[in-house]
């Protein structure tokens, strides 16, 4: 069980620095995205969101997963929080709705989801904010509706917030 456990933090650790250490390398050579990690097909379910100065506290929905209503360039979409994803994913009728638009050229880049490999759009999105949690200049990719049953809340946002944590059933993020 201990090791289990070790492994276990040694996996978050990863997946917060990781992306850090990919935006930096990135900032210094051209923008050339790699994957998506493990696009996951769910269906959104009923959860509570409560905010307290730069926290946000949200409580699993009854799938235990955790969902989100967050603001794309000021226009509200669901969104599940996926900390195994390294990029923040956008469903393409979202992405238009947020004014990103993108044309069939742009789907360039190889990820795998969980419908199998396919091909998506990589963007820099203004901003995404999540009751006051705002962060600017997010790395994105846009996958086709039939692609992605819901927005994926990756590590290329969560990474900039100064904390993320689980416990006892609810996820914190603190900006």
């Amino acid at each position: 069980m201990r090791t289990e456990i070790i492994a276990a933090a040694g996996i978050i650790a990863l997946a917060i620095v990781a992306p850090r250490m990919i935006e930096a390398r990135q900032a210094s050579q051209p923008e050339t995205p790699s994957r998506l990690a493990n696009v996951q097909s769910v269906q959104p379910s009923a959860n509570s969101v409560s905010h307290w100065g730069d926290e946000i506290r949200i409580q699993a929905a009854h799938d235990r997963q955790f969902y989100v209503d967050a603001d794309i360039n000021q226009r509200s979409a669901k969104f599940l929080i996926d900390t195994g994803a390294s990029y923040v994913a956008l469903r393409d009728s979202d992405a238009r709705a947020a004014g990103i638009y993108t044309s069939w050229t742009d789907y360039t880049y190889p990820v795998h989801t969980a419908n199998g490999e396919t091909k998506a759009a990589f963007v820099t999105i203004d901003e995404i904010d999540i009751d006051g949690l705002r962060i600017e200049g997010v790395k994105a990719f846009i996958l086709k509706d039939d692609q992605l049953n819901i927005n994926l809340l990756g590590m290329s946002y969560l990474s900039r917030l100064e904390s993320v944590e689980a416990r006892k059933g609810e996820l914190v993020l603190r900006g």
